[in-house]
C-alpha cells in the first residue's frame, strides 16, 4: 500500500494520542464516558533555526479517528509561548502543507543556540501544558557511505567518534529528494552510548517510514539522493523516543507489549518537546 507523507504524517500525530492513552489507561479500566481530551504536542527547536510546534488534542482510545475527523483534533487557536532564559516569543500559526493536520505554529524572533534551555507553554481550552528541552553540543559524523544489500536496494552506513567526557543520546532522520516532503525517523532511530562510550563506532541505517508493517520497504534504492539528518538529543527526549519506538514497533501485538508507559516530557500534556543538536549530510545511493 502506498501512502504520502500527508498520510505519514497524521498517522504518526494519531499514533501519538492512541499509544499514550493506552498506556496511561488504568489496567481493566475501559471506560470513556469522562474521558477529557488533553494537549498533545509534537514540537522541536534545533541550533540556528526556528522552532516548530504541531499541537492536537488527545483522542479516546476507542473512537473513530480518521483523516476528515483529525482536523477536528488541532489547536489552531492555542496560546502557544517559547522561552529561552532571557526572553518569550509568542508562537505564530503558519500554514504547512507538509504536516497533517497542515498547521504549525512557528517562533519568528527566537532560533535554537547549542547549550540553551527552551521552554513551552500551551495554553488552550482552559489547560495548561508545559515543557523544557535543551540543546545538545553537536556530534559530527566522520564518514557516511551507501552500500547495497540486494539488487538495487541498500543501506545507509555512518562512523562517527563518540565523547567519553559526556553521556551522549542520539536520533537519526532522512529524507529522500522529491519523494518525502519531511524528515522520517530511520527505522530504529533511536540509540545512545551506553556500549560504546569513548569509542569510534559505525553501523547501518534502515530508511524510515510513518507506517509499520512486514511489507514496508525499509531500503533505500539506488538512485534515491538522501539527506541524512543526525542529531543529539537530551536525556528526557531520549526516553519519550525511546519508549515510544518501543510502542509503535509492538503495537497490536500482544505477545511483544512492553507494558510500559511512553515517558513524555510534557507536564499537564502528552508528547514531545524536543532539542536538536543537528548535522546534515547528503548522499546519493550508487
Amino acid at each position: 500500500m502506498i501512502y504520502n507523507n500527508i498520510k505519514h504524517l497524521s498517522l504518526f500525530i494519531l499514533s501519538l494520542t492512541v499509544i499514550f492513552i493506552n498506556t496511561s489507561c488504568e489496567k481493566n479500566n475501559f471506560e470513556i464516558d469522562n474521558y477529557k481530551s488533553k494537549i498533545v504536542i509534537d514540537g522541536w527547536i534545533e541550533q540556528d533555526k526556528y522552532c516548530k510546534v504541531l499541537l492536537t488534542l488527545s483522542a479516546p482510545y476507542f473512537s473513530d479517528v480518521d483523516s476528515a475527523s483529525l482536523r477536528d483534533y488541532a489547536l489552531t487557536t492555542a496560546k502557544v509561548t517559547l522561552y529561552n532564559g532571557t526572553r518569550k516569543e509568542i508562537l505564530t500559526l503558519k500554514p504547512n502543507s507538509a504536516y497533517f493536520p497542515p498547521y504549525v505554529y512557528i517562533s519568528t524572533e527566537i532560533k535554537g543556540e547549542i547549550g540553551k534551555t527552551y521552554t513551552l507553554t500551551v495554553e488552550s481550552r482552559g489547560q495548561k501544558a508545559v515543557a523544557v528541552t535543551t540543546i545538545p553540543k553537536l556530534v559530527t559524523l566522520d564518514s557516511i557511505w551507501f552500500a547495497k544489500e540486494k539488487d538495487s536496494l541498500g543501506l545507509i552506513w555512518i562512523k562517527f567518534s563518540d565523547d567519553i567526557k559526556s553521556k551522549n543520546y542520539y536520533r537519526t532522520l532522512s529524507k529522500i529528494k522529491n519523494i518525502d516532503k519531511v524528515y522520517i525517523p530511520n527505522k530504529i532511530s533511536i540509540f545512545n552510548d551506553d556500549y560504546f562510550n569513548g569509542e569510534n563506532i559505525k553501523f547501518s541505517l534502515y530508511k524510515g517510514s510513518f507506517v509499520i508493517g512486514e511489507d514496508v520497504d525499509y531500503y533505500y534504492h539506488i538512485g534515491d539522493t538522501i539527506s541524512l539528518k543526525f542529531t543529539t538529543i537530551d536525556k528526557s527526549s531520549f526516553d519519550f523516543w525511546f519508549t515510544f519506538q518501543k510502542e509503535q514497533f509492538n503495537v497490536g501485538n500482544p505477545f511483544a507489549s512492553t507494558n510500559l508507559r511512553v515517558k513524555s516530557n510534557v507536564t499537564n500534556g502528552l508528547g514531545i518537546w524536543c532539542g536538536y543538536g543537528a548535522t546534515y549530510y547528503n548522499i546519493i545511493a550508487k
